[in-house]
């Protein structure tokens, strides 16, 4: 290219550059309500499916259609609420006569107890959007309005030519100013119009409540029928929690340092702390953290190399558990923390966890601690209360599994590997069992090599979770080889104390005591071959009673000096 092609291309390009930021700047005030009206996003409260958008009518709005709006009288930054509206039924029930139902106002207001942190996340999930959605309507209003006045400025003759440069610039601003002027009144003009500047016009305020109040006076008698016994079931829950946290925390901290010498992992062993559904317990999660911390504390220097949580972190994977995934992650401090998606997570938890630095190795071997690990995120995903699965993925949990184990024995992998899976029927394709009831035969026979009947699997771990009970150990053994290795199968309990079939008489929630056994399980790994060759077991019961097993050993025994750091 000559240099006159080159220098003319470089004042095309540099003009259109121009032109685009004079168009995107005109365009600005349009773009920004544009983006004010058209943010929104889906999520769940509770059982309830919803659409969140903004408002600017002095309020924020929850519509649950059926029955009306409900006004809270508190906004963010400029005014701005937030508008929450119910998308259909209760995916629990499945019906509108769900939403009347003492068990369905009970379970759901549970599930909301804590308002200032849903609408924190809100407000954040929003902002976000909204100024992801006004640079993409910018860099649309750039580009198209950048062109079309590039056109129009060269197919005309240049403005009163006989003008000076100064008085040109001069009458350049002044179209500008007057452009953007007519932007701020068209922009003015469409928010006027829009419905969410409308005030309610006529609302039932809640005696006893500040600032909040109905559209209609059939949802205001509901909520005073219903609000005695929430504030009741509300203050006897809270009681109850702070009973449980502090029989737990005493009783972890009159066990750990008892126990360290014989929980500390042996010469050229670590220590992998598995778990799995966490399921959005807030209170299972303070008394963890508790745990960590003693564990960090009471166990020889550097035992601890690795947490791993095989699936459902949250309770219903939405933008509103973004709290308490971070403070989930944050419990065991700098620990490295592996997590693959279990069926109450969704694509939005994934994103959180990687927001706070999590590890998620779906279908990709990672590194972690001296360790390899792998897993594979759960194709499906399960409402609150059971109501609804929905896996639009095509690959069924079992074939997941097999996948996963075909990708491996692609790659001809002779190093052990730590194995995160959700569902024992995705650890049955990976193993390449119908079910993993034919492993039952394999118990009591932990530490004896034995023909299973199972081919060689990749040595090492396979942790998994979903049913919510702990089981003892399978070790499959690898005899078709030169040397003997093993594969220890552990079927993780819940580490929050979750119900795993919840119905609106028996629920789980956040901020609620465990209904079932907190369970961690401590796994001793040799550091130099990644076999699996122990295991120990925290369990805090419903009561908040703590007990901590003895270490049970695991495979054959293995002289190996530490990994180099």
């Amino acid at each position: 290219m000559s240099r006159q092609a080159w220098t003319r291309a470089v004042r095309t390009a540099a003009g259109f550059v121009a032109c685009g930021l004079v168009a995107a700047t005109l365009a600005a005030p349009v773009a920004a309500e544009r983006a004010l009206e058209g943010v929104r996003f889906s999520d769940r409260l509770g059982s309830v499916p919803v659409e969140v958008s903004l408002a600017h009518n002095g309020v924020s709005t929850f519509d649950t259609g059926i029955l009306g709006s409900l006004y809270w009288e508190r906004t963010g930054v400029g005014g701005f609420g937030a508008v929450i509206r119910a998308t259909g039924p209760p995916q629990a029930g499945g019906t509108l006569s769900s939403y009347v139902s003492p068990e369905f106002v009970e379970a759901n207001s549970l599930f909301l107890s804590d308002p200032d942190e849903t609408a924190r996340t809100y407000g954040d999930e929003l902002r976000a959007l909204l100024w992801r959605r006004f640079l993409l309507l910018e860099i649309a209003a750039g580009l198209a309005g950048g062109l079309l006045l590039m056109m129009i400025l060269s197919a005309r003759p240049p403005v009163a030519p006989g003008l000076r440069r100064g008085a040109r610039i001069a009458t350049g601003l002044l179209a500008l100013g007057l452009g953007l002027a007519s932007s701020a009144a068209t922009a003015a003009w469409l928010f006027d119009r829009w419905s969410g500047s409308v005030e309610p016009e006529q609302t039932y305020p809640m005696p006893g409540i500040d600032e909040l109040s109905f559209s209609s006076p059939e949802a205001l008698e509901i909520a005073r029928q219903v609000r005695p016994f929430i504030s009741k079931n509300t203050d006897r829950i809270r009681e109850r929690v702070a009973a449980f946290e502090a029989t737990a925390e005493a009783g972890l901290l009159a066990t750990v340092p008892v126990r360290a010498d014989a929980l500390s992992p042996r010469e050229g062993e670590v220590v992998v702390v598995a778990e799995a559904d966490p399921q959005g317990s807030l209170v299972g999660t303070r008394v963890r953290t508790t745990l960590y911390a003693l564990l960090q504390q009471h166990l020889s220097e550097g035992a601890l190399v690795m947490r791993t949580i095989s699936g459902d972190v949250t309770s219903n994977g939405t933008v509103a558990e973004a709290g308490f995934v971070a403070a989930e992650t944050g419990a065991s401090g700098d620990l490295p923390l592996v997590v693959v998606k279990g069926d109450h997570d969704t694509e939005t938890t994934m994103e959180q966890l990687a927001d706070n630095g999590v590890i998620n190795p779906d279908a990709d071997v990672a590194s972690v601690g001296g360790l390899d690990v792998v897993g594979a995120d759960d194709p499906a995903f399960k409402a609150l209360f059971g109501g609804l699965v929905i896996n639009d993925s095509g690959i069924s949990e079992t074939a997941l599994g097999a996948d996963l184990r075909s990708a491996l024995d692609a790659e001809d992998r002779a190093e052990a590997l730590v194995v995160l899976l959700h569902q024992p029927r995705s650890a049955a394709g990976y193993i390449g069992v119908e079910s993993l009831d034919e492993l039952d035969d394999a118990l009591g026979r932990e530490t004896v090599p034995w023909d299973d009947g199972v081919p060689d699997l990749p040595p090492g771990i396979i942790n998994i979770g979903h049913l919510h009970d702990a089981e003892a150990p399978r070790v499959i053994w690898n005899t078709d080889g030169e040397a003997v290795t093993w594969t220890v199968l552990n079927q993780l309990g819940t580490a929050g104390g979750v119900e795993e079939n919840p119905t609106f008489n028996r629920f789980s929630t956040p901020f609620s005591t465990p209904l079932k056994d907190l369970t961690v399980q401590l796994q001793y790994v040799d550091g130099a071959s990644g076999l699996q060759t122990g295991y120990a077991q925290v369990v805090v019961s419903p009561a908040g009673d703590v007990t901590i097993s003895d270490r049970v050993d695991l495979g054959l025994p293995l002289t190996s000096s530490p990994p180099a750091p």
